[in-house]
């Protein structure tokens, strides 16, 4: 609350100022039990129910005088803070009958005074004032306590100065409604057309899906930011062949709106017997065959897996890992979680460059422009000097390095050190500059399976048998499954950078 207070005072009302100084002016006992209290789900809670050392009849007394809980609650409003055996007891209590469903004991017990002195009950207020603060000093209150137990460290740095996070309280609140999805239709289609901010909190992404939820004509569509496929699409609909080919013909699109573009263009183009620019192919990745027998549909609804007569049926994913392992080799997930926590050991350092208004308070885990291109432009010089390194020394030298503060993207530090230690820097740096460059998101699509480094071996079932000794990506892919956009831009990439991926086609075999 300082820290928002210091940054972004302008931000909040005169009656929130008073608010804010009322919480920071209470006691630690007070102010833990407040804190508390904001995190639980729900707004009402039993006074005897609350369990913690600093809960007190004091402590209690001094949080309603400051007007941040409400004591005096209606019977009706204390009703979700009871379980439904002890509306049973307050029925019993009245003599009305006490069986039945919840909803029937509380539509029993609407408009009766249920409740003895003993059984209060409280409301925690200004819950959305808090939220604000949160997402203005970049504080997640939820973690908080995980932080205190584990004693988290935090990278020094001196926040820098620069455009805050809203420039006026109109787009603050602009910004919260559009989280809400309480924008005006008209609205929507304003911030929309107005486009993306570079960086920071922009309500652009969320008036975007509220527009396309209303369907509109593909002339509005057309203004709007990185919909040229859906105005493609609605164009073709209304019967504008013509003007649907012309939009597929533009090249600003990202990477893979550009492949389905190029899909309609091609389609639109022939069924109007006009030429049709080829696109340079995608380079494919190898392909392995690989035989496991189907069994049944899991509790997910997808189909189950297993490789001999006496294992156990898991996911297809699952079961080839069994198959590495049985090869002698080891593979895992190579999940989003995996490639964020690399990112985050290997550019440490540019985190914290002073830049205007990337590092707007103390105690972040990042700056506010993390996961998005404009990371990379604003630093350009320094990413691609770090990407060399990586390529030549390899990522121990990043390990070492860090020093266990807290970085935003790293999770399972551990795991994710153990594992980069094991890859070429080559193969990490090819993964992490297309992040790097296109952003967090661009981590969608990356193969399923990373197989590490080990002895060349032979995998039963399967063509060709033999593993390589490096390590490489392997995308896992059953009978009727087909390859995304996103997957084939990264077996590209990868091939064009000489690392190792390939397609495993999964298919049913009966075990004897």
């Amino acid at each position: 609350m300082s820290w928002a207070l210091a940054r972004e005072a302008h931000l909040f009302a005169a009656g929130e100022h008073i608010v804010l100084q009322a919480i920071l002016a209470v006691s630690d006992d007070a102010a833990e039990l407040y804190a508390r209290l904001s995190l639980r789900v729900g707004a009402v809670f039993r006074v005897a129910g609350l369990a913690y050392e600093c809960t007190s009849t004091a402590v209690l007394r001094e949080l309603d005088a400051a007007e941040l809980i409400t004591h005096c609650l209606p019977d009706a409003m204390a009703l979700p803070a009871f379980t439904a055996d002890q509306l049973r007891v307050a029925c019993a209590r009245l003599g009305l009958p006490k069986a039945g469903p919840r909803a029937a004991l509380e539509a029993r017990l609407a408009g009766l005074r249920w409740r003895g002195p003993e059984e209060g009950a409280i409301v925690v207020r200004h819950r959305q004032l808090l939220d604000r603060v949160e997402r203005l000093s970049g504080f997640d209150r939820a973690l908080a306590p995980m932080e205190r137990i584990a004693g988290t460290r935090w990278a020094e740095y001196a926040p820098t100065p620069g455009a805050g996070a809203f420039p006026h309280r109109t787009a603050m609140r602009t910004y919260e409604r559009a989280r809400r999805g309480e924008l005006a239709p008209e609205e929507a289609l304003r911030i929309a057309q107005a486009g993306p901010a570079p960086w920071g909190r922009s309500p652009f992404r969320y008036a975007v899906a509220a527009v396309l939820e209303a369907s509109p004509a593909a002339d509005v569509l057309a203004g709007i930011h990185g919909l040229a496929l859906p105005t493609a699409r609605a164009l073709e609909a209304e019967g504008r062949a013509g003007d649907a080919l012309d939009v597929c013909r533009r090249s600003d699109a990202d990477p893979e709106t550009a492949l389905g573009l190029a899909r309609t263009g091609k389609r639109l183009a022939r069924s109007l017997g006009q030429p049709w620019k080829p696109t340079e192919p995608l380079r494919a990745a190898p392909a392995r065959r690989l035989w496991l027998s189907r069994e049944g549909i899991g509790p997910d609804g997808r189909p189950c897996w297993r490789g001999q007569q006496d294992e156990e049926s898991v996911s297809i994913e699952a079961a080839v890992l069994r198959r590495v392992a049985a090869a002698g080799r080891t593979a895992l997930h190579a999940e989003n979680w995996l490639w964020s926590s690399l990112f985050a050991l290997v550019f440490r350092e540019l985190y914290w460059v002073p830049l205007s208004g990337r590092l707007p308070t103390a105690r972040r885990g990042g700056p506010t422009d993390l996961g998005t291109p404009c990371f990379y432009e604003a630093r350009r010089a320094l990413a691609d000097a770090t990407l060399d390194r990586l390529r030549t020394e390899g990522f121990t030298p990043f390990a070492a390095a860090w020093s266990g503060e807290r970085l935003d993207g790293l999770v399972a530090p551990e795991l994710s050190l153990s594992i980069g230690r094991c890859l070429d820097g080559e193969l990490i740096a090819a993964v992490l500059s297309r992040i790097l460059r296109l952003g967090w998101s661009a981590a969608r699509g990356l193969p399923d399976l990373l197989v590490l480094t080990g002895p060349a071996a032979r995998m039963e079932h399967a063509v060709p048998a033999t593993l390589p000794e490096c390590s490489f990506f392997a995308e896992i892919k059953g009978p009727t499954d087909t390859l995304r956009d996103a997957q084939r831009l990264w077996h590209d990439s990868l091939v064009m950078s000489a690392k190792c991926v390939e397609i495993w086609h999964v298919s049913d075999r009966i075990i004897r």
